[in-house]
């Protein structure tokens, strides 16, 4: 036990803000993710008008008498077909442990 007594009043203020930050948290974590879908949202809706104008720009040239093979031969990518663009590899050096280090001394 302790000789201090406790104050009810000043607890509740204590528990409320406690409750307080931890609510506050809480919805913070709520609007970022909000925030978060809402930027996938738009990005979503830019690359589906993206592929939509990009199909519509080979029907036209299509249409205005070019053919598949010649359209590709001049290195335009088809609608629906994923970019060549060579992405960077991974480097697959070996690490090291330190058991392996120890060992070669």
């Amino acid at each position: 036990m302790t000789d201090q007594k406790l104050d009810p009043e000043e607890a509740v203020r204590l528990a409320r803000e406690l409750l307080q930050e931890t609510t506050e948290r809480r919805v913070n974590a709520v609007r970022a993710l909000v925030d978060a879908s809402n930027t996938v949202d738009v990005a979503e809706q830019s690359v589906k008008d993206a592929r939509d104008a990009h199909t519509k720009a080979w029907a036209d040239a299509i249409t205005s008498g070019w053919s598949d093979k010649e359209l590709r031969a001049t290195g335009a990518r088809p609608p629906g077909k994923a970019s060549t663009t060579p992405r960077a590899r991974r480097s697959n050096r070996a690490s090291t442990t330190p058991s392996a280090d120890v060992a070669a001394q």
